[in-house]
């Protein structure tokens, strides 16, 4: 064992390769060799198939012995698969000349190039060539997955081959389906979107996704995020980014195994979910201590009604870094939103504005001029309840 993990210096020295000067009968050999090869190489070019078949069968029949001809015929293969492979280096060879006088970048930049291109068009680069495959494999490549569609065409094994690929540069993850443009976060234009819509799977019901689950090749299922937590959770440690979006076969307990490998993420985005709030908030405060943006969009609008007060406190006090938070389409009650605007003392930015549970009187038992440098964002039928509070605090 000692031999193989430290071999002695008479086991390392190379054999030292014979010189012209040592066999004067190498350069003859070479010689022949070419001139055989390229007189081989001659008339196949210019004798047709048949006859290259009949010499070879004429040459069978003259071998003495039916070991002599086997051992022809294995000659045979053996040269033909030899000049196979030198015809494959060459053309490789010649390829990566010509990509290299044709391509400028040299191959870091070329990388940082790709790096900075979405999932998609760093696949459609990486089949152009062998220098760019090359260049597309670098892990840097994959910091940033984002495989979201139009219609669903990306499946588990996509996601779990990216992420191996990204390594120790993995920082952001994007899954699912979004319904045409992605829409600002800020805007009520609801990003909600459901997997009959699509035009490939529109005639399956959801009954018939789930007995075909082994055979559709491009739908996620729970298990796409498992790859953050294996291996000892080494891909969600290194985890900053991660936004899901109208992943119909997710569930609760495979969404909080992802975010409990999460330690380090500082945004979080999820739409469309078959997920409860309160356990999704409960795993982020469990979790998720430095997340700073947190947008989250039910898939059923206003029938969500899981969340409890003890719930909002804890994620108050375990994320204090939040400066970003929308819930939309949840039922929340006034005092919920309270604790949640009141508590967060870095939070510029909150979205209530699908939650018609909500009628604004939370606002009275705060001080007004903390809440007016928040942008908060609440369904329009509150606007005359909040102009007329505006209007009796600068009267007083």
């Amino acid at each position: 064992m000692d031999t193989l993990l430290h071999p002695s210096t008479s086991s390392m020295a190379k054999r030292p390769c014979p010189s012209s000067a040592e066999n004067p009968m190498l350069p003859s050999f070479f010689s022949q060799m070419d001139n055989l090869l390229l007189s081989f190489l001659s008339l196949s070019d210019s004798s047709p198939p048949v006859s290259l078949d009949l010499s070879f069968d004429r040459l069978l029949e003259s071998a003495p012995s039916d070991a002599d001809q086997s051992l022809l015929i294995d000659r045979a293969h053996n040269l033909g698969s030899l000049l196979l492979r030198a015809a494959n280096r060459s053309a490789r060879k010649r390829a990566s000349l010509h990509n290299s006088i044709a391509w400028a970048l040299p191959p870091d930049l070329t990388i940082k190039v790709f790096s900075m291109l979405d999932s998609q068009s760093l696949c459609y680069a990486a089949a152009t060539c062998s220098m760019f495959n090359k260049c597309a494999m670098d892990p840097l490549c994959y910091a940033n997955i984002d495989l979201t569609t139009v219609v669903p065409k990306v499946n588990n094994a996509v996601v779990s081959t990216m992420i191996q690929r990204a390594g120790k540069s993995f920082r952001s993850l994007k899954l699912g389906i979004v319904p045409g443009p992605t829409s600002s976060p800020g805007s009520c234009q609801p990003l909600v979107y459901s997997i009959r819509n699509s035009v490939d799977v529109s005639s399956f019901s959801w009954n018939d996704k789930k007995t075909r689950q082994g055979k559709e090749s491009s739908i996620l299922t729970r298990s796409c995020l498992y790859p953050l937590s294996g291996d000892n959770g080494a891909a969600g440690t290194l985890l900053r980014r991660l936004h899901l979006y109208n992943i119909e076969r997710m569930d609760n307990a495979s969404l909080c195994v992802a975010l409990a490998a999460c330690p380090s993420l500082l945004d979080l985005e999820i739409v469309g979910l078959h997920v409860e709030l309160r356990q999704t908030l409960m795993s982020v405060s469990s979790n998720c201590h430095l997340i700073e943006r947190l947008f989250f969009e039910s898939s059923k609008t206003g029938r969500d009604d899981s969340l409890k007060s003890p719930t909002c406190v804890d994620l108050v006090n375990n994320c204090p870094n939040i400066s970003y938070l929308s819930l939309r389409g949840f039922k929340l009650h006034d005092y919920k939103v309270r604790i949640l605007v009141k508590g967060f003392r870095k939070l510029k930015y909150a979205d209530f504005s699908t939650s018609y549970s909500i009628s604004g009187t939370f606002l009275r038992s705060m001080q007004l001029f903390s809440t007016l440098s928040r942008k908060i964002l609440l369904h329009p039928v509150f606007a005359t309840y909040l102009l007329c509070c505006m209007r009796f605090f600068f009267y007083f």
